[in-house]
């Protein structure tokens, strides 16, 4: 895995997994600025598109205009219904729409991002870096699979070291 790379014809894709990076970040005591955040990734890697994965509760107004906000600021929301269980858990699946997606574009994009911690992804990470120019890995220190540790060799981006430039200052 190696720094993105200038190229006349490069096309940077962002997958990003709401769930691992929001808990992450609010664990390690701060909160990301999705605003700074979508503007960071356009200036630093060029990227041309930003695909946000989360569930929605459509009952859940803050959210929605959260959500509206994010669209605003140039992402392409991937939003899963959240499901909620006999026992009062919510979950919402995003981790194979996310798969999915990675796959179905492939061949609309020459580099990737991806924003996430979650062991889920080992196999398609695995293909993906057999195919891509660059694929590159944020995820916050600790949370991020032993698996995923393994597969890029510790090559990592602690979303820690974005905190002075994507910090939601409130």
């Amino acid at each position: 895995m190696q720094k993105i790379k200038s190229q006349k014809n490069k096309v940077v894709y962002v997958f990003i997994d709401a769930t691992n990076i929001i808990y992450g970040c609010r664990n390690a005591g701060w909160r990301v600025d999705f605003k700074k955040l979508a503007k960071y990734l356009k200036t630093r890697y060029k990227v041309s598109r930003i695909f946000y994965y989360a569930g929605v509760d459509n009952k859940n107004l803050k959210q929605l205009n959260f959500y509206e906000k994010l669209s605003e600021f140039g992402y392409s929301l991937r939003l899963v219904p959240v499901k909620t269980f006999s026992d009062g858990r919510k979950k919402a699946d995003v981790d194979s729409r996310m798969t999915y997606e990675m796959m179905r574009y492939l061949n609309n994009y020459t580099d990737m991002i991806v924003f996430t911690g979650d062991g889920d992804y080992y196999w398609v990470l695995e293909y993906l870096l057999q195919k891509k120019n660059t694929l590159k890995l944020f995820g916050s220190r600790g949370t991020v699979a032993q698996e995923l540790k393994q597969l890029l060799k510790g090559n990592i981006t602690d979303l820690q070291l974005l905190k002075e430039v994507v910090n939601l200052k409130e």
